[in-house]
């Protein structure tokens, strides 16, 4: 199970109460973590100094000092990814909040049942985002992979090597398929017993094998035929869910 982390920033006590009950209430079987701020400043000092970041952020809109729009703009400078959702007792900051990518706008006072819908969405959201980043680790050192980043994968005496988008490299320990059991795309195909090839990355398939940004990509015998059928679906656009 996934853990969410959700920071909410409110400094009226009541909206506040309000707010942790709606989240502790949430249809999300205790999957979040939650840490309140009753000012923007403490929350940014948390985000820009100690570096903590947050999946989604909450913010009442007026708050004294440092307003949760400006808030939301610098923690935009931190963290491109994270969802922002905004609660106001005024309508008049849509724009604003349209400006820094928020993902909800609720207007107080707030109405239980569809702030727990924008949470779970959010959630849900950040939960389909995770499942498509590959956690690999090598020499103690853990990198996070995203699969639209990764163009092949090949494997050589237990090191399996992650050939990148943007030409970068990296290693981690392991068996091809022990790695193949655990990507979730359908899009990654294995077409050696060495190889395997992200199908949005092929340009087109040779005799020679699957031809990417980053070379060509061998085909052997044992799985060509399930390899190349993949490919015509992708082509055709019926590529199905297993």
């Amino acid at each position: 199970m996934f853990t969410v982390s959700i920071a909410v920033c409110e400094d009226n006590k009541t909206d506040m109460e309000h707010i942790r009950s709606i989240l502790y209430n949430a249809n999300l079987c205790g999957s979040l973590t939650v840490t309140e701020y009753q000012c923007a400043e403490e929350l940014l000092w948390d985000v820009e100094n100690e570096h903590r970041q947050f999946d989604i952020y909450l913010f009442d809109i007026y708050l004294k000092e440092i307003s949760g729009i400006e808030a939301a703009r610098r923690i935009r400078v931190e963290n491109e990814n994270a969802l922002l959702i905004f609660i106001s007792s005024s309508e008049e900051f849509y724009r604003e909040a349209f400006d820094v990518y928020a993902f909800h706008y609720l207007v107080k006072p707030v109405n239980t049942k569809a702030a727990a819908d924008v949470i779970e969405k959010a959630v849900r959201s950040i939960e389909r985002d995770r499942e498509e980043i590959l956690k690999i680790t090598y020499k103690g050192k853990c990198s996070l992979l995203k699969y639209s980043e990764i163009t092949y994968i090949s494997s050589m005496n237990h090191n399996l090597q992650y050939h990148m988008r943007d030409g970068s490299e990296y290693v981690s320990y392991g068996k091809l398929d022990e790695l193949a059991s655990r990507i979730t795309s359908d899009l990654f195909v294995r077409c050696h017993k060495s190889f395997i090839v992200n199908l949005a990355c092929v340009k087109e398939l040779t005799a020679d094998g699957f031809c990417t940004e980053r070379g060509i990509v061998p085909i052997s015998r044992t799985y060509s035929a399930a390899a190349r059928e993949r490919y015509r679906k992708r082509l055709f656009g019926i590529f199905q869910d297993n």
